[in-house]
């Protein structure tokens, strides 16, 4: 019995292990500025579609047209949501992402604003609209158990969004991952209480 017992707790162990949180950041270091493109690619372990849109990478020694100095290599994106998911469609949890306005004029506006849409693992939906201006300024959002996570293009002027410093974790366990460890610790309370049990019988 006592065997039973370690086997399951040791089965529990080592999945509670593989779903460890792991950190990761999108932050485009790994893409060549000035460049512009119009299909989907991905950077940072994850992949990220333009909706029918153009994305430029811009950075502090090549800024081309973008309207403030970019701090590092960024992503602008322009006529087009840009959605970001994982490889695989496993589930993630975003905690910020930088944004900011991309190149041109933006019809003159100081601030402008992007609806954000988070696809949960059920195919639910959550959003919140961030209002955004030039210069990058960091967004919290805190959102887990996400399939993906969309950033319409700028609501007012409809020109480019930048991005930068999207701050992630993977890990994230799925629901059949949750029952299966919901099962494994019904598996060893079981096997504890009959081991009382039979202790008992052996003490009267």
């Amino acid at each position: 019995m006592a065997s039973v017992v370690k086997l399951a707790v040791a089965g529990l162990l080592a999945l509670a292990s593989a779903h460890a949180a792991s950190a990761a950041v999108v932050n485009f270091e790994d893409k060549q500025a000035f460049y512009c493109f119009d299909a989907n690619t991905s950077s940072g372990g994850l992949n990220y579609s333009l909706g029918g849109g153009v994305d430029c990478y811009y950075s502090t020694s090549n800024p081309a047209d973008f309207p403030t100095l970019p701090p590092s290599t960024v992503m602008a994106s322009g006529f087009g949501d840009t959605t970001f998911s994982r490889p695989g469609n496993g589930l993630f949890s975003v905690a910020s992402v930088d944004l900011a306005f991309g190149p041109f004029g933006h019809s003159g506006l100081q601030t402008d604003t992007t609806l954000v849409t988070g696809t949960l693992f059920d195919n639910s939906t959550i959003s919140t609209v961030l209002n955004v201006g030039f210069g990058f300024q960091t967004y919290q959002l805190g959102w887990s158990d996400l399939k993906s996570i969309s950033f319409s293009l700028l609501q007012g002027g409809g020109e480019y969004l930048a991005f930068d410093n999207l701050v992630y974790t993977t890990g994230v366990p799925e629901p059949a991952s949750w029952m299966l460890l919901l099962a494994g610790f019904g598996l060893a309370g079981g096997a504890l209480r009959r081991r009382r049990l039979a202790d008992r019988v052996v003490s009267c």
